[in-house]
């Protein structure tokens, strides 16, 4: 094996090791800035603020925790992120200030610089893209320098628009593709280049007309900067619209078309495209959590995450582990709703069999797997199965269990190609979320650990109860058929729950507030 070879392995493995994520759900570092990653749901306001909100703020000037708490309270700008840049680099010369605090107010200042570049500031792009360029020239590592030059030549085009003043701060900033665009303008600068070094040495006229063939350097990216239509950051065609549906299963000719057989019950089904419920937005699914979950922020971020660039409705899997009534099950049927994802409650304390996943025609109770039967009940093809209680499945696999049957449909790959014993076909149910919840982590059987994203689920606070209170009013009113206008409780019956309620069983807060509206029907409210 020749150096050359070997060198292009190790380039290979580290590159797949520091290869960015597509999104983050966490404002990344300067370093990781540099490296490429994301900005934090591809927005730079959201980005700067979630920045700014994680910063230890010990031992900062009185007038640097000023400027962040305005950052906090107003409107995010490109001046107001220059201006903040500017804090920390005079922080950063402060030498009444520990070395530490000044090392990382000089970081600070770079990434505020970063920030206030993606917002519209030419200047502070400039100053980025030097500052790329000098860690550019202290750095030794192939895969580093590559990283640093596709961020030098990104931030040139950010410099551009900025001059041009075409900065349109309401749309989304999507690194990965201006990346790509910088390193397909690197690799025509690189054959330039070695064109005119082997003109310069002389070398044969075999190896001139080699280059010479390869054409027009210009021409590999279809752009010419003298173009005076040439916007740098135009990333030409808009993006593919999101899929119409999603073809679950095909054709079901190889079954007998009997009354009542699974040809008829699954005929909407079969060989057709449903519809898939489109991705909603980020933020507002985000808010909309926190204003239904309150205690539970991570399931909110995890959710939002997963929605970023999503061609329709889905979440991976979720495993919400947390103590009895802390409202588990309920924040499931929540995401539900507010993704508009038909959503299936799905009993697992006791199964000790694989029906979760169908049965075969042989026997005479032979019926299609739960996702299957709820899409084809609602007629679309994501749907939301919540797996209650998924620490007290049966561990026995006699009859087969639980655990087992669901992996395959954890699993996007195998579950785009999972075959149906009670359609004998395979389906595509590659579209359907799951949740499961459990109350106990160490009870869950670790290949359901391995397939989903754990989220603890605390038990709710007293400082909840504003939120949680007319929520689950609302619920009793309509389980009783009482008016919308009955699930209001006034300011007495609000002072009453405090005194009774200090946190902790959602099922006792729900006591709670029937106890208030059964009292209206013995006499005036209080």
């Amino acid at each position: 094996m020749t150096d050359e070879i070997r060198r292009a392995q190790r380039a290979r493995a580290q590159r797949d090791a520091s290869t960015p994520p597509d999104t983050v759900t966490f404002p990344a570092t300067l370093c990781q800035l540099l490296d490429g990653w994301p900005l934090y749901w591809n927005h730079r306001e959201r980005d700067l603020l979630a920045w700014s909100r994680s910063l230890r703020r010990d031992g900062l000037p009185r007038g640097l925790r000023d400027a962040l708490a305005a950052l906090d309270e107003g409107t995010v700008t490109a001046p107001l992120a220059a201006a903040l840049a500017e804090a920390f680099a005079e922080a950063a010369a402060d030498t009444r200030l520990t070395k530490a605090v000044r090392e990382d107010c000089r970081e600070h200042a770079s990434r505020c610089r970063l920030s206030a570049a993606w917002l519209g500031d030419y200047d502070c792009a400039v100053r980025a893209m030097h500052e790329a360029d000098v860690s550019l020239g202290g750095s030794f590592d192939d895969c580093e320098r590559w990283a640093l030059m596709l961020t030098r030549t990104e931030l040139s085009y950010v410099a551009h628009q900025n001059l041009l003043g075409t900065h349109d701060p309401q749309q989304p900033v999507h690194r990965a593709v201006l990346r790509e665009r910088a390193g397909q303008e690197l690799l025509a600068e690189a054959e330039v280049t070695r064109f005119w070094a082997a003109l310069d040495r002389g070398e044969s006229r075999s190896a001139l007309r080699g280059a010479v063939r390869r054409g027009p350097v210009r021409d590999d990216t279809g752009a010419d900067p003298r173009d005076p239509d040439f916007d740098p950051l135009d990333l030409g065609e808009a993006e593919a619209a999101p899929p119409a549906g999603v073809r679950v299963a095909g054709p079901l000719t190889h079954l007998a078309d009997t009354r009542a057989g699974p040809r008829a019950e699954f005929r909407d089904v079969a060989d057709r495209v449903l519809p898939v419920t489109p991705a909603p937005d980020p933020q507002a699914v985000h808010a909309a959590l926190l204003r239904r979950v309150p205690w539970a922020p991570a399931l909110a971020d995890a959710v939002a995450g997963d929605l970023v660039g999503a061609p329709y409705a889905r979440v991976r899997p979720l495993l919400l582990v947390g103590p009895p009534g802390s409202g588990k099950t309920s924040a499931a049927l929540a995401l539900g709703e507010i993704l508009g994802l038909p959503s299936t409650l799905y009993g697992a304390g006791g199964v000790a069999d694989g029906m979760f996943g169908g049965t075969s025609r042989a026997y005479h109770t032979g019926r299609a797997s739960v996702p299957l039967q709820a899409i084809r009940r609602v007629g679309r093809a994501n749907v939301l199965v919540v797996i209650d209680e998924g620490d007290k499945a049966a561990t026995g696999d006699h009859n087969g269990s639980l655990v087992s049957t669901l992996l395959p449909y954890l699993e996007s790959t195998s579950a785009r190609r999972l075959y149906d014993v009670y359609l004998e076909c395979e389906v595509d149910l590659s579209p359907v979320s799951y949740v499961i919840t459990a109350n106990e982590l160490a009870r869950v059987a670790g290949p359901l650990r391995d397939r989903c994203r754990i989220i603890h689920v605390p038990r709710p606070g007293r400082e909840h109860l504003a939120a949680l209170a007319p929520q689950i009013a609302e619920a009793l009113c309509r389980e009783r058929g009482m008016h919308p206008s009955e699930a209001v409780l006034d300011a007495a019956e609000m002072e009453s729950l405090r005194a009774f309620w200090r946190g902790g069983s959602l099922r006792e807060l729900t006591a709670c507030v029937a106890v208030c509206l059964d009292s209206r029907a013995h006499g005036p409210r209080h």
